[in-house]
């Protein structure tokens, strides 16, 4: 009786140590060598055909900086514009921080001006870095050097409509007028005068180039309630409103 039980404890033994080994060199060869896996047939997909997408450019508003979720207006545009079926998908090429410069240096790219080819809608966010200097204009004010800065930046603006035109003669093309951040500051009224100018001279290039300039000025009335934490970007609030007045513009202007 003794001899069957020890014969049947060395069996056991074996066949356990038989199937740890197997599984230790199964786990093994899946790591170096992973078993393939059957592809499966690529659904036809209708293409995305020219005039179907909305891309916007820009910097850090476009980006959505702000924002509780980090999308901001590009996204609650871009899904409104999907949902009544004007476009197909939305693309977001902005790029926080970015200034006129640098969305020039942008358009220079061939696969950017490919894609700006195929837009139905265009949507710009830029110059408020230029004009602000990222906030650093608060420390040294001086509103004739922010005068001077209009100067530089409008032909540069107006280089930048030039270029999404000669792309795309016929799309949609939205630029988003600058608002206030420092009305609380002591300089509040004088940026009130220099952005007003901005936007009116933007307003007189965007007649030109057949740019809509979306208002979003009187949107910031209150920083400490329009704006997010930082009180320099939007809030979701606010990024909302500046969705619905894109919104309202591509609906006045769109072609089926």
């Amino acid at each position: 009786m003794k001899k069957w039980k020890w014969q049947f404890f060395l069996i056991l033994s074996l066949a356990l140590t038989v199937l740890f080994g197997y599984g230790a060199v199964n786990a093994y060869m899946n790591v170096t060598s992973p078993p393939q896996i059957k592809v499966l047939k690529k659904s036809e997909e209708k293409p995305v055909t020219p005039g179907d997408t909305y891309i916007a450019l820009g910097d850090s508003l476009s980006r959505g900086v702000g924002s509780s979720k980090g999308q901001g207006f590009v996204s609650l545009l871009g899904n409104m514009l999907k949902e009544r079926k004007t476009v197909e998908r939305f693309q977001n090429l902005g790029v926080s921080g970015a200034r006129i410069e640098d969305l020039l240096a942008q358009l220079e790219q061939k696969q950017v001006n490919r894609t700006l080819e195929n837009a139905k809608i265009i949507s710009i966010t830029i110059g408020g870095n230029n004009l602000f200097n990222r906030g650093e204009v608060l420390k040294n004010f001086s509103e004739e050097e922010a005068l001077d800065t209009l100067k530089t930046e409008i032909p540069n603006l107006e280089k930048t409509f030039k270029i999404i035109r000669k792309n795309n003669p016929d799309a949609i093309v939205l630029y988003m007028g600058l608002y206030n951040p420092f009305k609380e500051s002591p300089n509040g009224d004088s940026f009130d005068s220099i952005i007003q100018k901005w936007n009116e001279d933007a307003r007189t290039l965007g007649l030109k180039y057949k740019v809509q300039v979306v208002d979003t000025f009187n949107l910031v009335k209150d920083p400490k309630r329009d704006l997010s934490s930082d009180v320099f970007h939007p809030n979701d609030a606010t990024y909302k409103q500046i969705a619905d007045s894109m919104s309202f513009v591509i609906e006045k202007n769109i072609i089926q």
